[in-house]
């Protein structure tokens, strides 16, 4: 019951405070509206209120001046009353007046320049006077006196009493959540994993969660500060100003923030929209293209493998459409600080892109010449290997000796590119290697043996027999090319090495010498150099 009533008193105190800040809602669009013209009133050094609109062939100054020179006529009165201070309506125009003269006419063309009612208009208006000019000529009786100095010193011993129990109040939560990281983290003494992976080791997290803890503090105690020396200064009349400044400091900006998120919210919910609407024709293309690539929509002209590259190509496209259309509903997007960024970046991208472009464009022309497909053994320059990935970017390859090669498009572009896979995958890929023999060996000979080797050795089409061709005749020996078809040329250098193994064997068992390129030795002529049949190295 207690806490009950305890709430109440800080929710009445707060919407008084609500309250004060309202009265100056009605001045906000004038305060924030640099091209509307302020002309102050003023009284003894201190502005009592700004006048905005012109009235008749009165300018809003000339209009200042009047009123400030009643006020400094009526500061001639010796006492002052606040329940003398009156509005009224006549012709649809409000007049302030004290007692039976008139101090200021709010009129139509304060309400155009303000968006507000007349009537609230003067209200407001009422207000500074009875709250800034008014106090200045009130004199009290010594009861009065004792009764504001009673009420006042209360209510700052109420706003101390309340303000001391929420700070303790704070400090018992700070407390019960530092105990609570504790057993947290005693809870997970080997860290927190995920998946497998550890995420943040114990000590981490109580580092983080201790420095979490102690920000999340020092802004509760800096909030719970200013509302207490708010509230204290704004207990006590003479200093009530002050709070009212103090008031302004902090609401003012969090007013501005406010209202500039409310006026954003049209623009964000456009921006919403667009990026829903195009996360969905993303989502639409990626199922065509799909069903494209596993060949269930064909469309004549376009190959399957151009799929995945045609849609990373649109996805792009509409992206930076996208980036166009919802760039001018940025926050700041028209600012010159904003502008100027923006020309700094496009700058710096078009300055250090250029070699990016060409690739993205050489990337482009490569998917659309269908030089290569991912999975195909390829030579590109001096790397050969698996083709395992394009991009607009590059190539990667890996090779056989596990290594991955990344090359940049334009090389590949300017290069040559052979792809054993395109024929392969009928088998009719030919691996082909030289010898010499000397000319005392027949050439039928020689081909008989070359084929053998040839399907002897694995990876070797058998269904399409080898040939060999006599590529040359030079000056000490014949040129012999094998040629044997293959279907796997992923394999292809295990299949060249257990083919130039079983030539060396079978040439060896039948006692041929391989003259490759050329053999010269000091021997008497018995030796040979055909090794031992089943000789170890």
């Amino acid at each position: 019951m207690k806490c009950f009533r305890l709430l109440l008193i800080i929710f009445a105190l707060l919407l008084s405070f609500a309250l004060h800040a309202q009265s100056n809602s009605v001045f906000e669009l004038a305060e924030k509206d640099s091209t509307i013209v302020r002309a102050p009133v003023v009284f003894e050094d201190q502005v009592i209120f700004y006048i905005y609109s012109s009235l008749g062939s009165f300018s809003p100054f000339e209009r200042s001046s009047i009123v400030g020179k009643r006020l400094e006529e009526l500061s001639l009165e010796k006492v002052l009353f606040r329940d003398s201070l009156n509005i009224v309506e006549r012709d649809g125009e409000y007049t302030i007046r004290y007692l039976e003269r008139p101090i200021f006419t709010v009129s139509k063309a304060d309400s155009l320049i303000l968006q507000k009612p007349l009537k609230d208009i003067a209200t407001a208006y009422h207000e500074a006077i009875a709250t800034q000019f008014i106090p200045r000529f009130m004199h009290l009786n010594l009861r009065q006196n004792i009764i504001i100095i009673v009420r006042s010193v209360f209510l700052a011993l109420f706003v101390a009493f309340i303000a001391g129990f929420l700070f303790r109040m704070l400090t018992r939560l700070i407390s019960f959540l530092s105990a609570l990281i504790q057993k947290v983290k005693d809870a997970n003494a080997d860290g927190f994993v995920f998946k497998g992976i550890r995420i943040l080791s114990a000590d981490q997290f109580i580092r983080v969660a201790k420095t979490l803890l102690g920000f999340i503090r020092f802004i509760l105690m800096l909030t719970l500060g200013y509302f207490t020396l708010y509230f204290l200064l704004l207990v006590i009349p003479p200093t009530r100003h002050i709070a009212r400044q103090l008031q302004a400091y902090i609401m003012s900006p969090l007013l501005d923030v406010g209202s500039a998120i409310l006026n954003y919210l049209p623009n964000l919910f456009f921006i919403t929209i667009v990026v829903i609407v195009t996360r969905y024709i993303l989502k639409f293309l990626r199922y065509l293209f799909d069903e494209i690539e596993k060949g269930h929509i064909h469309f004549k002209g376009f190959y399957p493998d151009w799929a995945d590259s045609t849609y990373q190509i649109v996805k792009f496209l509409i992206m930076f459409f996208v980036v166009v259309i919802i760039f001018p509903y940025l926050p700041g997007s028209g600012s010159p600080a904003f502008q100027g960024i923006s020309i700094f970046v496009g700058v710096l991208f078009s300055l250090g892109s250029s070699s990016a472009i060409a690739n993205i464009i050489a990337g482009i022309i490569l998917t659309y010449m269908r030089a290569y497909r991912i999975g195909d053994f390829v030579k590109i320059g001096d790397k050969q290997g698996i083709l395992i990935e394009t991009t607009l970017l590059v190539v990667r390859i890996k090779t056989v000796k596990n290594e991955e090669v990344s090359i940049p498009n334009a090389i590949v572009l300017g290069g040559n590119i052979t792809d054993f896979s395109s024929f392969a995958r009928e088998g009719n890929l030919l691996l082909h290697t030289k010898i010499t023999i000397g000319y005392d060996i027949p050439w039928q000979k020689v081909s008989e043996l070359l084929v053998s080797a040839a399907l002897r050795s694995h990876g070797i089409n058998k269904s399409k027999p080898p040939f060999v061709n006599v590529s040359s005749l030079l000056d000490h020996y014949v040129e012999y090319e094998l040629n044997a078809y293959t279907d796997n040329p992923n394999t292809m250098p295990l299949t060249y090495s257990e083919l130039h193994r079983n030539i060396l064997d079978i040439f060896a068992e039948a006692g041929i010498e391989i003259m490759s390129p050329m053999y010269n030795a000091v021997r008497d002529g018995n030796a040979i150099t055909i090794p031992p049949t089943g000789s170890n190295p």
